[in-house]
């Protein structure tokens, strides 16, 4: 099931690749894994609208017309002129991961163990309607996306065992694996690549991930929303290209899907994204990113209208912020640097003229829009709905200010090569010696034994 929902990723990323190539989708990227997360999600958000459009068929059409789109995407995509008209091969959009030194090389395969050691218990329920409950039992997921998720499964669906299989590997393989690739993307506009990849296995390495993901399943979902729509507005920004708007409008739309209330936070997102992430752009290049963006804002209104509920909008997190992130802090020693982060991000923000805090990368305005960014999830959270202030929402933001002060540190002795060495080692290990291994490791075992 692992090498199916491989396959779809493949799909969504080829789909949005060509996506690019037919308007013509020229862009900038921060990091070459930018561009891997930018293609996977837009494919995604087109096959949800494929696919929705497909489960108003009846079910033998459904059935067959699921083989028919990938037979005909198959040979599409392996013919042998595609490579030479698009001028891009696949590995070119890993190119951030060829020169990984043997520190970086035995991280990321520590990730990948994790990932595969850090599975949940499959729950004992088969059918689509148990299923949905067990995976969202505050009924906040759209409908549309669990006819997106049943038409991707289409071919499990006559036998219960491997469609629960396939749903729960979605939410766990497929969800986790995008989150942390955009955790990776984000962090680095802002610190190095070697500390992006300590981040990740940081967050990762917390415990706190692994109680998360057996309390509910569906928070892989529901609660990774808040990185991706901060990620969103730095990459556009970066992206120099005002056809992008297309993906900003069509993100609004996947966040209607999985919480209503997320409709509000899409429109935040167009106006500061309007009036401060593009101030410096003419008139006419705002309305143009507007004028793409307006397929997904119409699609987002449209469902957040027909669907309108306002007990599942209005659920304020209030004070709730300081308590999770003390015990998310509390489950792991290495998220005690936030702390530290914390006070060296406003030092450098009010007090820039101190040299020691000069060496950091990020400057003044990418400060600013990181900034903005967080203290409007934070707001809504407090204000409006509390799934940015909690689980995985609060996890990247605390791994983040965590890395800072060893940013700083690597920036200072740039030049003691084996120092900073023996310093990742040991945060490696520290990371390592409180993730908890054992106990994942047991409840990976308890999939056999069922």
């Amino acid at each position: 099931m692992i090498l199916y929902c491989s396959f779809i990723m493949s799909q969504w990323f080829f789909l949005g690749k060509e996506i690019d190539h037919r308007f013509k989708i020229y862009f900038r990227v921060n990091s070459s894994i930018d561009r891997v997360v930018y293609r996977l999600f837009l494919g995604m958000f087109s096959f949800i609208i494929i696919f929705n459009l497909l489960y108003l068929l009846p079910s033998k059409w459904v059935y067959n017309s699921f083989w028919i789109i990938w037979g005909a995407l198959g040979l599409f995509y392996s013919w042998p002129t595609r490579g030479k008209i698009i001028q891009e091969s696949v590995t070119t959009n890993f190119s951030e991961f060829r020169y990984l030194d043997s520190f970086e090389k035995t991280l990321v395969t520590l990730i990948v163990s994790l990932i595969v050691f850090s599975v949940p218990e499959l729950p004992s329920l088969a059918q689509r309607d148990a299923l949905i409950f067990f995976l969202d039992p505050s009924h906040q997921i759209n409908e549309m996306f669990w006819n997106f998720l049943t038409v991707t499964f289409y071919p499990f669906k006559s036998y219960p065992s491997l469609f629960k299989i396939g749903w729960t590997t979605y939410f766990y393989t497929v969800n986790i694996s995008m989150y942390l690739l955009t955790f990776y993307a984000f962090l680095r506009f802002f610190i190095s690549r070697r500390l992006s990849l300590l981040g990740v296995f940081a967050l990762l390495s917390s415990w706190s991930v692994s109680k998360i993901i057996s309390a509910n399943l569906g928070t892989t979902l529901i609660d990774t929303y808040s990185l991706v729509w901060l990620w969103g507005l730095l990459w556009v920004t970066k992206s120099s290209t005002y056809r992008t708007g297309l993906f900003i409008g069509l993100l609004g739309f996947f966040g209607t899907l999985i919480n209503h209330s997320y409709t509000l936070l899409s429109l935040i997102q167009i106006a500061i994204l309007m009036f401060f992430y593009l101030k410096d752009k003419t008139i006419w290049f705002k309305r143009q990113t507007l004028k793409y963006a307006s397929f997904g804002l119409v699609l987002a209104l449209i469902t957040f209208m027909i669907n309108f509920d306002f007990t599942k909008i209005y659920h304020p997190g209030g004070l709730e912020l300081f308590y999770n992130l003390a015990n998310l802090i509390d489950r792991k020693a290495f998220f005690i640097l936030s702390v530290f982060g914390l006070l060296i991000v406003l030092i450098r923000r009010f007090i820039p003229t101190i040299k020691s805090v000069q060496v950091l990368k990020f400057g003044a305005v990418k400060f600013e829009e990181l900034l903005v960014g967080l203290g409007v999830l934070i707001l809504f959270g407090m204000l409006v709905n509390i799934s940015t202030i909690s689980k995985f929402s609060l996890l990247w933001i605390i791994t983040l200010f965590s890395l800072i002060p060893l940013e700083l540190i690597f920036l200072h002795i740039s030049r003691l090569r084996s120092s900073r060495n023996m310093i990742y080692l040991i945060y490696i290990l520290i990371c390592l010696l409180d993730s908890h291994f054992e106990g994942r490791v047991k409840i990976f075992l308890k999939l056999f034994d069922s």
